[in-house]
């Protein structure tokens, strides 16, 4: 898949990629407006998510980006600033619905063995992402994905028939470099 490109996002599908997804680049600060600015048709809403499930005041800032009335986007608050200033910088994006499309077609929703890893490539989840499947595959840089297994108990990895039978993709994640310059 290309690049995602730059510019306001209207709709049709949204690439996520090494350089961004959607409009959102490394360089984009976390701030409404300027979210507002590269969604101008989507509702925005502000929220806390609860990093740790255990610990009640482990949170983080959160803009949620909607596609119609279904969520599509979380964007979190960075640990980065803009060069120069206190002015926070975007952190992870997570695609949770929506016409997200990922860097070899994958989509919100997809089955397991459609999206093509293997185990291999993959980890049991801790903290947001407890109880699910994180994959990485090389040379896709900043992307993750987040598979949710039905009926797994997530003490072990889940077996390749259960993963096959019940497994599907249930986010995207994309994470700013913090080692280069922007996008």
């Amino acid at each position: 898949m290309p690049e995602p490109p730059a510019g306001p996002y209207a709709d049709g599908p949204m690439i996520i990629g090494m350089k961004g997804i959607g409009p959102i680049r490394s360089s984009v600060y976390f701030e409404t407006p300027r979210i507002r600015d590269l969604f101008p048709k989507a509702r925005l809403q502000e929220s806390v998510v609860q990093i740790d499930p255990l610990d009640p005041k482990d949170t983080l800032d959160d803009i949620i980006v909607y596609h119609g009335d279904a969520p599509m986007l979380e964007i979190d608050d960075g640990t980065r600033s803009a060069p120069g200033t206190d002015d926070p910088l975007v952190g992870q994006v997570r695609a949770i619905g929506g016409p997200v499309v990922g860097p070899r077609g994958e989509r919100i929703g997809m089955r397991w063995r459609d999206a093509r890893f293997d185990l291999t490539q993959c980890e049991i989840g801790e903290l947001h992402q407890r109880g699910r499947i994180v994959c990485a595959r090389p040379h896709e840089g900043s992307v993750t994905y987040i598979f949710a297994v039905p009926g797994w108990n997530p003490v072990d990895l889940p077996s390749p028939l259960l993963l096959n039978q019940r497994a599907y993709l249930m986010e995207m994640v994309w994470t700013p470099s913090t080692t280069r310059g922007p996008s």
